[in-house]
């Protein structure tokens, strides 16, 4: 038996397309909810790796200035001369 596509839509069929666009929506929305979820572990992520960044560099600043004071002071005791 053919088709007649330009038959009018009966409330069934109606029905059966309004399902389908929910199915779409529901399923463009969980994953739109899943990228949202995933982008924001990997910005939480970032925060904390960059965190931990500044943290070693303040850390690697505060070293580098001890080891600076001291070698200015055993040159100091070396010739000594004390600076001003």
């Amino acid at each position: 038996m053919a088709q007649d596509n330009t038959a009018p839509a009966t409330k069934k069929d109606i029905k059966i397309l309004m399902d389908e666009i929910g199915k779409l929506y529901d399923a463009n929305l969980k994953w739109k909810e899943e990228i949202t979820r995933h982008f924001d572990v990997v910005a939480e992520n970032m925060h904390h790796d960059l965190l931990g960044a500044h943290k070693d560099d303040i850390e690697n600043l505060k070293n580098a200035k001890n080891d600076h004071e001291q070698r200015i002071h055993r040159l100091e005791k070396h010739t000594e001369l004390v600076a001003a």
